[in-house]
């Protein structure tokens, strides 16, 4: 971030000394008119402002409170945008114009510039409300589920997956949120940067629960006695310490061509994912079978 900084300051300093240069050339020049002289001063306060603007977020981000990043993502955020409308006024009130003008040729220039950068500013207002919304915060776990970025599920039937249906969607802790975009870092340890105005219209679901309901399904034959084998599993469940409560399991399905009985266990469990606490119950239940085939071949 330091480097950064620096690296900012020093791009600052040239770029200040070239606009200067950029600006005493233009004043030379006797046959430029006005209003072309105005548009050059505009463009070097525009692109320098920027610059200082940027510079000063990302002092704020070093300097800011790391214990509270919603708080700093805040700052950040108001920062930049209050600086970047500073910057717009300085640059329309050194061109020297009367407020009519200002007004009917803003009115215009909105139009315009509106339509061509329709998908920025959709980003820009998305980040806006979702500021003040609150849907997550900074460090919040979420999936976001979206048809713009959507996922293929498994063509597969279901029957030995655990789950009975699918949730496309990006899981992630949330890292930061700027005008554009909301960075999203994945369970595979992977940064996503999503606009604003996706992440505005997609589906939000935030995974900061303490428990978490698991369901698993798993096949076992028909010679195996369903109330001997719902009995056994329950007593072996009931040994997983993340597991609260009693799980609940129950015959969702039978196989008449396998012959075998599918069933289901639904258990609250203590973690942040789904994935090891359905492993550690199908491990369960594996040894319950197993159990029960040796029995049976005595």
């Amino acid at each position: 971030m330091e480097i950064r900084i620096k690296s900012r300051i020093y791009l600052i300093l040239f770029t200040v000394i070239i606009f200067s240069i950029i600006a005493y050339l233009t004043s030379l020049l006797s046959f430029l008119p006005e209003s072309a002289k105005g548009l050059v001063y505009i463009a070097i306060i525009l692109i320098t402002g920027v610059l200082i603007v940027n510079l000063l977020s990302d002092i704020v981000e070093l300097k800011s409170n790391l214990r509270n990043k919603q708080a700093s993502n805040t700052v950040i955020f108001v920062t930049r945008l209050v600086g970047y409308i500073v910057v717009a006024a300085v640059a329309l009130s050194s061109f020297k114009i009367g407020i009519t003008s200002i007004i009917l040729g803003g009115g215009f220039l909105g139009v315009v510039v509106g339509l061509a950068a329709q998908t920025s500013l959709s980003n820009f207002f998305s980040g806006i409300v979702l500021l003040f919304a609150k849907p997550f915060n900074i460090g919040d776990r979420v999936t976001l589920s979206t048809w713009q970025y959507g996922l293929i599920a498994p063509s597969y039937p279901p029957k030995f997956f655990s789950d009975d249906f699918l949730i496309p969607g990006y899981t992630g802790t949330v890292e930061k949120m700027t005008l554009a975009f909301t960075t999203i870092r994945l369970d595979s340890n992977i940064p996503i940067k999503i606009p604003n105005s996706i992440v505005l219209q997609a589906a939000i679901f935030v995974n900061n629960e303490l428990y978490r309901s698991v369901k698993v399904r798993y096949e076992v034959p028909s010679s195996i006695s369903p109330d001997n084998f719902m009995k056994k599993a329950k007593e072996e469940l009931k040994k997983i310490t993340f597991i609260k409560g009693v799980p609940e399991i129950f015959i969702s399905e039978t196989n008449f061509t396998n012959r075998s009985n599918i069933f289901s266990v639904k258990a609250l469990c203590k973690s942040d994912s789904s994935d090891l606490p359905r492993s550690e119950i199908i491990k369960k239940l594996i040894d319950v079978n197993s159990y029960f085939e040796k029995k049976n071949k005595k």
